[in-house]
């Protein structure tokens, strides 16, 4: 038999195992496989072990208990939302700390006479442009 991983219809037959619906023949042949092939060996393995386990007994008031502490853990909603609401004011608080910071300082302008060429070459710019091209 070739490994459940290679064997195209693996999960079928691992199932087919499992549910005890498997024909004879080819379950003897599956558990020879797995004494040879530890990954099939070892889900195997994992399958008995959870055959085995046993749940403990649910008592008789569950669900009264349940709902008991479901009812006794009544929080007003900003209990649970606040640190939902802190991330927002952070996030916009760091905005603007950020825009504050990226702002450029205005430049001041020590030489008239720099001010005069530039207005200057604007004007001649201007002059140059056709009509409507503004």
């Amino acid at each position: 038999m070739t490994c459940l991983r290679e064997n195209e219809n693996g999960a079928d037959l691992l199932i087919g195992f499992l549910e005890g619906t498997l024909p004879e023949a080819a379950r003897n042949e599956l558990v020879a496989h797995a004494a040879e092939c530890s990954e099939c060996g070892e889900m195997l393995a994992v399958q008995a072990t959870l055959d085995a386990y046993e749940a403990p007994e649910v008592s008789a008031n569950f669900d009264a208990q349940l709902y008991a502490r479901i009812g006794a853990d009544k929080r007003p909603w900003w209990q649970f939302t606040g640190w939902k609401m802190a991330i927002p004011a952070a996030m916009a608080a760091m905005l603007a700390v950020g825009v504050w910071i990226r702002q450029p300082e205005p430049v001041a302008v020590d030489h008239p006479q720099d001010v005069q060429q530039l207005e200057q070459a604007l004007e001649d710019l201007e002059l140059l442009m056709p009509a409507g091209s503004l």
